[in-house]
């Protein structure tokens, strides 16, 4: 290898470490400026506030369903929600869960925001399977 090929490879070397140190925490910050969307929703690890809302805006489809599987009424959603939003649990994906006793068994009740404000995503026993 001749001088020549030497300088070459010396700056060859030199610029790509000059752009790997410039480019590389740009490319980190830059993967983790928002997060990512997916299927229409945004998912966040934020709940927005340090205790859940007291109200609801609508109940989904997918709440309904299981509110009529498991014999939840919308007064005992909506009662969960009131009572239960000073402890109410925030969890990593910005969903807010509610845990009150009821007379039938700790009713959980997951909100989450959505179209329109906060939203009841589902409803479920305490000991079932969620979701």
């Amino acid at each position: 290898m001749n001088s020549s090929q030497r300088l070459r490879l010396l700056a060859v070397s030199l610029v790509t470490a000059a752009v790997a140190s410039i480019s590389g925490p740009a490319v980190a910050a830059t993967a983790t400026v928002g997060p990512p969307t997916r299927g229409g929703h945004e998912t966040t690890n934020r709940c927005y506030s340090d205790a859940g809302p007291t109200t609801y805006n609508r109940i989904s489809g997918h709440a309904r369903d299981r509110m009529a599987e498991r014999g939840v009424s919308e007064a005992e959603v909506a009662a969960a929600v009131r009572i239960g939003a000073g402890k109410a649990f925030c969890q990593s994906n910005g969903k807010w869960r509610y845990t009150v006793g009821m007379a039938n068994g700790q009713l959980v009740v997951i909100v989450g925001l959505g179209e329109g404000g906060w939203n009841v995503v589902t409803v479920f026993w305490k000991g079932e399977d969620e979701d």
